[in-house]
């Protein structure tokens, strides 16, 4: 007896009843995603089931779940509902007995993120022995495998074998086998540091150069030392994330792909230890040093690390250079309190001045 031609659930065979399932499997694929939850209304509104009837559909989904083809749980407000599951994951559960099949559903659960096999004894109730047992032999499979989690180091996780752990799991592209790659950060961090500053600063004599060239000016006259300048407020040629992520990928220097989100934590990370600027709430990012003083600071040995205040201090006066207020003489004075108009020490009888003015201006 055809299952269109009854009205009535009683009058279905088991063949029929087969075929009607997998009529239904069919329909869900092609008018939902994998990741839908089913209701009772979704499944009848496919137009599967005949006369809309709900113990056959619920005949229906049970020899679904039976083929695992489908999950049983519960949706909101404690709706019962129904999730897709793959042939391919199908065939695997269907080789499985049915404590490997709960912990894997388990395992399955958490996706990406993993679970702590302490969690998987207590949803599953099972012997910690048995859980074992069938952690190992999911395993061997390549069902499932054991992945390490940067938050809890001491904690033994899994998930399925198909999947990438979340960057919540590995840390991301800073960490190396759940361990954090510090030799990785500061040497990217120090490449980033010289790219952004060469994009911020203006080559007052690599342009004379240029200029030199074009006009066929005998190259020593536009000899000259880098001369950077900074650009006017209203410059808006500075890096942008993308455009610092673009360069990195481009260059070689890591052999995986960067994310940007990845290269805004190391971005953030040198703005903190005021290195870089951000710019617009992130939008862009110059630096505070001059190239030149970012390749003495290499050339010296002087990266980033673990450093004394004195040799933070040491390092500063070798490789940041001066500003307006530390170039003149008033901004290391050691009398600099004392000085105002009338006072014992002014800026009309200073001593310093002169050579200062003479000194910088050339006089």
């Amino acid at each position: 007896m055809s299952a269109s031609a009854g009205g009535s659930s009683k009058g279905v065979g088991m063949a029929d009843l087969k075929e009607l399932a997998s009529a239904l499997y069919a329909r869900c694929l092609s008018n939902f995603s994998p990741d839908h939850l089913f209701y009772q209304q979704d499944l009848l509104g496919l137009g599967v089931i005949p006369n809309n009837d709900l113990a056959l559909l619920m005949k229906c989904a049970q020899s679904l779940v039976d083929q695992s083809l489908m999950r049983m749980l519960y949706g909101s407000d404690d709706r019962l509902a129904w999730k897709l599951i793959a042939q391919s994951d199908a065939e695997k559960l269907q080789n499985l007995n049915a404590e490997e099949r709960l912990i894997y559903s388990v395992v399955e659960s958490t996706g990406r993120s993993g679970v702590w096999t302490r969690t998987i004894k207590s949803r599953t109730n099972l012997h910690q022995t048995i859980v074992n047992r069938c952690l190992k032999s999911l395993e061997t499979k390549n069902y499932i495998k054991s992945v390490r989690n940067v938050k809890y180091p001491q904690r033994k996780m899994y998930m399925l074998s198909g999947l990438q752990p979340s960057e919540d799991v590995t840390g991301g592209a800073w960490f190396t086998d759940g361990v954090l790659d510090a030799d990785f950060i500061r040497g990217l961090g120090g490449w980033i540091e010289h790219w952004v500053s060469a994009r911020s600063w203006y080559d007052r004599a690599a342009a004379e150069r240029k200029a030199a060239k074009r006009q066929k000016i005998r190259p020593d006259t536009a000899k000259g030392e880098p001369q950077y300048l900074p650009y006017l407020p209203s410059y808006n040629g500075y890096p942008t994330v993308t455009d610092i992520t673009n360069a990195i990928n481009n260059s070689g220097l890591t052999p995986v792909t960067m994310g940007e989100a990845s290269i805004a934590q190391l971005l953030e990370m040198l703005c903190f230890d005021g290195r870089l600027i951000s710019l617009r709430d992130g939008a862009a990012y110059k630096s505070v040093k001059k190239p030149h003083q970012i390749s003495l600071q290499r050339d010296l040995g002087l990266q980033t690390g673990d450093q004394t205040d004195q040799d933070t201090t040491d390092q500063d006066s070798l490789t940041q250079g001066g500003n307006g207020m530390t170039e003149a003489p008033c901004g290391r004075c050691p009398v600099f309190t004392l000085c105002h108009e009338g006072g014992p020490v002014n800026a009309e009888n200073c001593e310093y001045f002169d050579d200062w003015i003479k000194k910088s201006l050339a006089f």
